[in-house]
């Protein structure tokens, strides 16, 4: 690419979101409820340059075969894309037939989401999750992927409960867990310190707000300073937007407002913590350094420095993103996405003919 003058700017690392929903995670209100896909644009526009797809809500027509196809795409167009098996409901979908070959053969997949303390959800016994977890263990040995257990907290009484007691039984290395959705309820929020007490990860997202259909949400910013201010270690803090999922905008009269994606509120988590107090690169840590680090990507992922994949995020002096340059490509400039996927709304025909 040419080069880029970013004089009296300031040149950060892309950030990196392990849970987004790539293929829409929607349709859990019904069959017009089901959301469409993301654009690489998008994604890129919001900062974002490496991406972690878990399955959503519905695995039947929103299945893992299209879930990959649609990180492949996203690949070939510039960002670094992931995805994740498992979901909600049990037996698992896998792509080869086996959770255990799905994770060995196919490079793309580098974790299991699950769902615990969550109506909607298949139940686990407490075997059946240390022994997934042991599982997850192995596979890591043999493949080197980080094979990342990712707990979805849902709106149960003590919903990690589960989840700590295999931390503690399995033997498994606390940094193979996470746990998501912790600003969802007081209870997620004192569930996240119990993880974390354990040396697990633990995940905030901005699309929690009462403002955002959910009335026991924290929003992300006080979570996480509380949640630091409690004693988690900051470097097991991280953010990700879970977005485009089918979470609906409420009104104040009670109706239903735009469907909104979400992408660019992991930005202005970064820019609300700063304005908060938190120094800008440790605001960053929970977007860059620590998901990277979580899921294993560590080694190119999350950083500036030499070896490192060339992700950076070019912003002005109001902290606004300006261009985002993914593996080496300029996908944003002047703040407007520089690509359009083939067949994205508003790209131009080619005559035939």
């Amino acid at each position: 690419m040419p080069a880029l003058d970013a004089d009296g700017r300031r040149v950060v690392p892309g950030m990196v979101d392990g849970h987004v929903h790539i293929i829409g995670g929607g349709g859990g209100e019904g069959y017009d409820s089901r959301i469409p896909e993301l654009w690489a644009g998008e994604l890129a526009a919001a900062g974002i340059t490496t991406v972690v797809a878990p399955p959503g809500l519905d695995m039947v027509t929103k299945n893992l075969e299209g879930l990959l196809a649609k990180t492949y795409a996203l690949e070939n167009e510039g960002l670094s894309a992931y995805m994740m098996v498992g979901g909600f409901q049990r037996p698992f979908r896998t792509v080869t037939g086996s959770l255990r070959r799905d994770i060995y053969t196919i490079k793309k997949i580098i974790g299991v989401k699950i769902a615990l303390g969550e109506t909607r959800a298949s139940r686990f016994r407490k075997r059946e999750l240390v022994e997934l977890a042991a599982r997850l263990h192995w596979l890591s040995g043999f493949t080197g992927k980080a094979c990342l257990l990712h707990a979805h907290l849902g709106e149960a009484e003590h919903p990690a409960a589960q989840l700590v007691h295999t931390m503690r039984t399995s033997g498994v290395p606390p940094h193979r867990f996470q746990a998501t959705h912790c600003n969802f309820t007081p209870d997620t929020m004192q569930a996240a310190e119990e993880v974390a007490r354990h040396g697990g990860y633990v995940d905030f997202n901005p699309i929690l707000t009462p403002e955002f259909g959910h009335p026991w949400a924290v929003s992300v910013v006080p979570a996480i300073l509380r949640s630091l201010a409690a004693g988690i270690d900051d470097r097991l803090v991280t953010m990700t937007t879970d977005g485009n999922a089918s979470v609906p905008m409420l009104l104040a009269d009670g109706t239903r407002g735009a469907y909104e994606k979400s992408l660019n509120w992991l930005w202005r988590a970064v820019v609300d913590l700063v304005r908060e107090g938190v120094a800008l690169p440790r605001a960053l840590s929970f977007v860059t350094v620590n998901p990277a680090r979580a899921l294993g990507l560590e080694s190119r992922k999350g950083h500036i420095r030499v070896g490192a994949d060339a992700d950076l995020v070019v912003i002005g002096s109001d902290m606004a993103i300006e261009h985002v340059i993914a593996r080496g490509r300029h996908l944003v400039d002047g703040g407007r996405p520089a690509i359009m996927s083939l067949y994205e709304p508003g790209r131009h025909s080619v005559a035939i003919g």
